[in-house]
């Protein structure tokens, strides 16, 4: 087994340790040891990969060509943001161009190791399933790590992410996968497969209620209902919209908790107010932004928040929507580049669709995926969260073709 194929195996052992490594610097940088694996993981595919057939990719040119247009951004705010912070925004830049870099990496892979990666990724999602039981019933919040900008989040799941909607947001992504493979295996009328894959499903969707997420049970609706719709399985959506009313039910007895009432308007209105600075900033900054990933400083300027905050709070660094996160931070062209690249990955994906085997059921996962992202990324930064682009790029990676 090569170097780079070993590489990638310990990169997604890694994943399961989501933000316990995470390392706050100085001046906002914030790096964990996945970072540094997906950076190291680029650097080994760079230097082994002789063909450079990935230049010819579809994906190539949005992908560079949004990285420019990031970089861009940064150099025409030079003079409205001091060096170091140029310095940390452009390292974030690298941070995406690594990430979506191992989209090239998987691709590259052969057909038997893409089985492989399947098989770990059912693996280390089932840890961070494990990690979010294990810590609701014996770490219930995180009170005592408040001081370190992060939430309480009492009585909530939020596994080894530290923070309930991003885990709930993989807790679904997680199920899509899962789920997709317990229906591909049934049809292909393998017996053990199913029974182990379904009873990891039914724990996946436990943990999306835990979560009390409301960003998570939408994105978990709009997703399971789109991956039910391509495999031909409607009477799936009624079941998954059962559960849910079900769990409504049961829980408005702890309405009364502010933590898990799902009609709580407390995290709504500051959603909304962080909505409204975003598109403040966007309005004096339409065409090319504040700068990709200067969205923290942009915020200190405007006195959105203040300075110690700004480097304390998680939440400075982004707004909770990707998307004004995209257009505040690169303006319209940056965006508009952006959704190219999901468009063409979207693309490839309907059009793999049609094929058979184990490939057609990876592609409606992966359309399933994008389609619930995009509809929890309205209410969460999750098109930006590592650990979710980590999981998008490699399965965009694995229903790409080799030859």
């Amino acid at each position: 087994m090569g170097v780079l194929k070993v590489s990638f195996i310990i990169l997604l052992l890694l994943f399961p340790l989501g933000q316990i490594t995470r390392l706050d610097l100085h001046n906002g940088i914030v790096i964990n040891l996945i970072d540094l694996a997906v950076g190291i993981v680029m650097l080994i595919f760079l230097f082994v990969n002789k063909s450079k057939k990935w230049r010819e990719n579809s994906l190539t040119k949005p992908i560079i060509i949004f990285g420019a247009i990031g970089l861009l951004s940064l150099i025409i705010n030079i003079k409205v943001i001091n060096l170091s912070e140029f310095i940390v925004s452009v390292l974030y830049g690298i941070r995406w161009i690594s990430y979506a870099g191992i989209f090239f990496v998987v691709s590259a892979f052969d057909h038997e190791f893409k089985k492989t990666i399947t098989k770990i990724m059912l693996f280390v999602g089932s840890l961070i399933i494990l990690g979010g039981y294990l810590q609701y019933f014996l770490y219930p919040n995180l009170r005592n790590l408040y001081y370190l900008g992060w939430d309480e989040h009492l009585y909530r799941m939020f596994s080894t992410f530290l923070d309930p909607n991003f885990a709930g947001a993989f807790f679904v992504l997680y199920f899509l996968f899962v789920f997709g493979l317990t229906m591909h295996f049934i049809k292909s009328k393998k017996k053990n497969y199913p029974m182990f894959l379904s009873l990891l499903s039914a724990c996946s969707v436990v943990a999306i209620f835990l979560t009390y997420s409301r960003s998570a049970l939408i994105m978990l609706i709009i997703g399971s209902t789109t991956l039910f719709l391509l495999k031909k399985q409607k009477k799936l959506i009624i079941m998954i919209l059962t559960i849910s009313v079900i769990f409504f039910v049961i829980t408005a007895n702890n309405f009364y908790i502010e933590n898990l009432n799902l009609l709580r308007t407390a995290s709504s209105k500051a959603r909304l107010e962080s909505a409204s600075h975003a598109i403040e900033i966007i309005k004096d900054n339409p065409v090319l932004g504040v700068g990709f990933n200067a969205y923290r400083f942009a915020q200190s300027k405007y006195g959105f928040i203040k300075e110690d905050n700004g480097a304390l709070s998680h939440s400075g660094a982004g707004t909770d929507n990707s998307f004004l996160f995209v257009l505040a931070t690169t303006g319209v062209v940056g965006l508009i580049s952006y959704l190219f690249i999901w468009f063409n990955i979207f693309k490839r994906a309907f059009r793999i669709l049609n094929s058979n085997g184990l490939q057609e059921t990876m592609s409606a996962i992966l359309i399933a995926s994008i389609v619930g992202i995009f509809a929890n990324a309205f209410f969460i930064n999750s098109l930006f969260y590592p650990s979710i682009m980590l999981w998008m790029w490699t399965l965009v990676g694995l229903i790409e073709n080799k030859n």
